[in-house]
């Protein structure tokens, strides 16, 4: 991957950090300028054009051109779509900051001079741009759940999604089968960072963190929209959110047009290929053809990477951590899982934090109160980055989809997201389950690769 030249600022939470230089951040004109976020509730918002390509990576035909379904969009060398989701600063509102209760604002990287300075407005960098000591441009996130492409984990249209167990006739779609780069996966969560790293060593299962920064995305564009011409899922009821492959008939159980085509695996006659949907638009993060298709259902996505616990108390990823170079194990200090990994790349949030009581049950996302922290720094911030609503913040609203949050608290906590093709309202852009642990199988459960510029 293409290195960055640095200058050192402070993080959120106190840590040293490395802020790029020399990177056209673009203006306030919106989509099509360098690395811009866009405006919600327009054409482009969402995703964004790379303001340099790491190696391997290339341009399609529409790239940089906003009214294009391929508008940020890039291809890695195995074939791969990956779609660029540029730095961007939000603000979330609790109605007395300058914003209606549970709004939230979006703005580009450009828009401030510095985290500080934005700090100071009430705006957060997300969380989703630290990495490895630095404030990174953008991530690129697959466009497709990841599927058997030879023996690498791809992001291919029309792929059957790979799981951590066999999925009926699908015998070769687990990630044991990716072995590509020299990798040896096992066919369990933790088996999912190798299986990334079949397309090459700076790829991992998409953090927390980032699918949580395409979940706010989707609340802000939903939001800005009046109708559906840049945001083909929004809703003037209580469906304004992406739809997916969630009724267990490869459709969507709040939106009756969906059709999915199936994937043939003979166990789940419900489950359909990824990125296959009639209305694809309507199936991703920004409501347009360019965005991240399949956020709500069709495989759970696994993500190794942000919140875990020992089975006692809740642990944070820092943001000094580099996550290419976290391993699967369970006692290095480079491993995801273990006393000696908590130690060397976490910080312990305690038995319980905001909505996160370990009490083994169902909640759901959304209140009439406050659904997440307005923090700009310290806990609260890493928490509303990961996902995780606060103590006010469930109980069910439309907005938030009425989408489920699992509440546990086991040892080796590997968090999954997103939902299962037969998840109905369980499943959901929002939806997550604090319930799995790193040696979890399963065949309805997958993952999509991301990287970081």
């Amino acid at each position: 991957m293409s290195t960055l030249s640095v200058r050192t600022v402070t993080t959120p939470d106190g840590q040293p950090v490395a802020f790029p230089n020399g990177i056209r951040v673009g203006t306030a004109t919106g989509a099509g300028s360098i690395n811009h976020i866009g405006v919600a509730g327009q054409q482009g918002f969402g995703v964004g054009i790379a303001p340099q390509l790491p190696t391997g990576f290339a341009k399609l035909y529409g790239t940089e051109d906003p009214a294009s379904d391929n508008y940020g969009n890039y291809q890695y060398t195995d074939g791969s779509v990956m779609v660029y989701v540029p730095a961007f600063f939000y603000k979330y509102g609790t109605g007395a900051n300058g914003l209606a209760l549970n709004v939230v604002d979006v703005k580009a990287f450009s828009a401030y001079a510095d985290v500080a300075t934005a700090n100071a407005a009430g705006y957060a960098l997300h969380r989703a741009f630290y990495n490895g000591g630095s404030i990174r441009p953008g991530f690129f996130y697959d466009k497709y759940k990841c599927s058997l492409n030879g023996t690498v984990a791809s992001s291919l249209k029309n792929g059957n999604a790979l799981t951590s167990a066999v999925r009926g006739s699908l015998t070769t779609a687990v990630f044991a089968s990716c072995t590509g780069n020299g990798q040896t996966p096992a066919n369990a969560f933790y088996g999912s960072i190798a299986a990334a790293k079949s397309r090459g060593n700076s790829f991992f299962p998409h953090t927390q963190f980032m699918r949580s920064a395409l979940a706010l995305l989707s609340l802000a564009h939903g939001s800005a929209s009046s109708t559906t011409t840049y945001c083909a899922w929004y809703s003037a009821g209580s469906t304004n959110f992406p739809k997916g492959n969630n009724n267990n008939a490869l459709g969507d159980a709040n939106d009756g047009s969906i059709a999915y085509v199936a994937d043939g695996n003979g166990t789940y006659p419900g489950c359909g290929k990824t990125g296959s949907a009639n209305f694809f638009s309507k199936t991703t993060h920004n409501g347009q053809n360019c965005g991240v298709a399949d956020v709500n259902g069709l495989v759970w996505d696994i993500e190794p990477y942000g919140l875990t616990s020992n089975g006692t108390n809740y642990y944070l990823l820092n943001t000094a951590v580099d996550v290419t170079t976290i391993t699967a194990g369970n006692t290095l200090a480079t491993d995801a899982w273990g006393a000696t990994g908590l130690a060397a790349m976490y910080t312990d949030i305690g038995t319980t934090n905001a909505s996160l009581t370990a009490s083994n049950s169902n909640k759901t996302f959304g209140s009439a109160a406050q659904v997440l922290s307005e923090a700009t720094s310290g806990t609260a911030w890493g928490m509303t980055g990961a996902g995780v609503p606060l103590a006010s913040g469930v109980g069910g609203s439309n907005q938030f989809g009425n989408d489920y949050m699992y509440d546990a608290r086991p040892n080796e906590l590997c968090v999954d997201a997103g939902g299962f093709c037969n998840g109905s309202s369980v499943a959901g852009v929002w939806a997550r389950f604090f319930s799995t642990d790193r040696s979890t199988s399963g065949n309805s459960y997958g993952f999509s690769s991301a990287c970081y510029l």
